[in-house]
């Protein structure tokens, strides 16, 4: 069964019983409303006649009470003497209804101080109300005014007032059910777009536009799903690029040891050219060491399953023993490393061996892309309880429409992938994945042709 058509029997449903629960409420008050004033208007008749017969109590008032009851053809209104016998009556009436009247109202005089009852006779199936009230002569009672009034009037505003409350349960409910197909398809029609989009997206298709207007929870529902399928679109492409790029690193340094096995293999060659050639292929079997090295680091990174182990190091002699560790490169270079300190000793909490990994790879990036002759600053000081680390070259620098994906894996500025700078392209990616794990965070700011500078921030409160 379809979502749309659960809704709506179930909206169904739920009108219905509220339809009938106001109906059944509308139809018992307005009866019992319609009932009392029927009673209570028969109920103030008879008190006028009392209060008029006992005023005066001669043969011309008794005849205008009994002109004025025979205008009412539904009702039998008899004038009894404190004996019951019928003093007058609007109506001929058998002597074996007046002695059900006679009976009747000495019951109810014993055993109630209500004057009035709806009384079912057995010749009508409509119900009658009878109703007395004695007078009194000189403070002796004279007699009892007595009516038996037909309700046949009121059962037809009975079964009027039900029809009325049927009709309006009908009309509720054909309006209701139009506005409940109505409301279910405009609920269930963006849910059916955001099912049929989903299998979408599960077949691999995530070029999908979901368009959302409004601000409620569907609303949300399909942005979120917008936004799962941009992630996973980014994902996978990441995901490509990244295989291409493991693919072709892998693949560069196996070629290379590939054909020089093959010349040692094949050939006889001198002493000088095996060394040779068995050092290349030492060098591409240490890079892709290397490479499959970074590759297992960054995943863990990333993962959070590396822990680091967080000692207390003065900064400042610990850059000092890292700047000792670059000295073969910079010297073939002729790159000077200079390092600027505010204070003698600054304290901070680090994993040593994981943070010495970011300033190798930051001084090994500076290194590769400054120029002969080069210069590389390091600035170390304290900031309102933060340390910051600068390493500014004067290299190359990086164009403004690289910077926004340097800290991407394999990504690199010369985008045929050569080895002119060498590195695996996962250097800055597990940098800053290392920095984050600190609480730390690192920026880079560049100018073509003037230099990068790295800005390492370190909580240190």
């Amino acid at each position: 069964m379809k979502l749309s058509t659960k809704v709506s029997l179930l909206v169904l449903l739920s009108v219905v019983l509220i339809i009938v629960m106001m109906g059944f409420s509308f139809y018992t008050l307005s009866k019992s409303f319609y009932k009392n004033q029927l009673q209570g208007e028969i109920e103030h008749r008879l008190d006028a006649h009392r209060e008029v017969v006992e005023l005066h109590m001669v043969p011309e008032t008794l005849e205008h009470v009994m002109i004025m009851e025979k205008r009412n053809q539904d009702n039998t209104f008899i004038i009894f003497d404190a004996n019951f016998n019928v003093q007058n009556s609007t109506q001929q009436v058998s002597k074996e209804m007046i002695d059900r009247y006679q009976s009747w109202i000495v019951s109810l005089s014993k055993r109630s101080n209500e004057k009035t009852e709806f009384v079912n006779t057995m010749t009508e199936h409509i119900p009658h109300i009878w109703s007395y009230e004695p007078f009194k002569i000189n403070g002796e009672l004279a007699g009892y005014l007595f009516i038996d009034q037909d309700t046949g009037s009121f059962e037809e505003a009975r079964l009027t007032l039900l029809g009325i409350t049927m009709s309006m349960g009908l009309i509720t409910l054909l309006f209701s059910g139009m506005f409940t197909i109505f409301l279910s398809k405009k609920i269930t029609l963006p849910i059916t777009n955001a099912r049929d989009l989903t299998k979408q997206i599960a077949k691999g298709n995530f070029d999908v536009q979901l368009s959302s207007k409004g601000n409620d929870e569907i609303d949300d529902l399909l942005r979120h799903i917008s936004t799962m399928a941009i992630q996973l679109k980014e994902y996978r492409d990441t995901r490509q690029q990244f295989l291409t790029n493991v693919s072709h690193d892998i693949r560069t340094p196996l070629t290379y040891i590939k054909g020089y096995a093959a010349l040692l293999k094949d050939q006889k060659v001198e002493a000088d050219l095996v060394h040779d050639q068995a050092t290349i292929i030492h060098q591409e079997a240490v890079r892709m060491e290397s490479l499959v090295k970074n590759l297992f680091q960054l995943m863990k990174l990333e993962e959070g399953k590396i822990q680091l182990n967080i000692q207390e190091i003065d900064l400042v002699d610990f850059i000092q023993e890292v700047k000792k560790k670059v000295t073969l490169a910079t010297d073939d270079k002729k790159i000077d490393i200079l390092f600027s300190y505010a204070h003698p000793t600054l304290l901070a909490n680090i994993d040593p061996d994981q943070f010495e990994r970011v300033l190798l790879n930051l001084l090994n990036n500076s290194i590769r892309h400054t120029n002969l002759n080069g210069k590389i600053q390091v600035r170390l000081e304290e900031r309102y309880k933060e340390i910051i680390i600068e390493i500014e070259d004067n290299g190359e620098g990086i164009p403004a429409k690289d910077l926004p994906y340097i800290w991407d894996r394999f990504y690199r500025v010369d985008k045929s992938r050569s080895t002119k700078y060498g590195g695996s392209g996962l250097g800055l990616a597990i940098t800053k994945q290392i920095i984050e794990q600190h609480g730390g965070t690192i920026q880079i700011k560049s100018t073509v042709n003037v230099g990068t500078v790295f800005t390492i921030r370190l909580n240190n409160s």
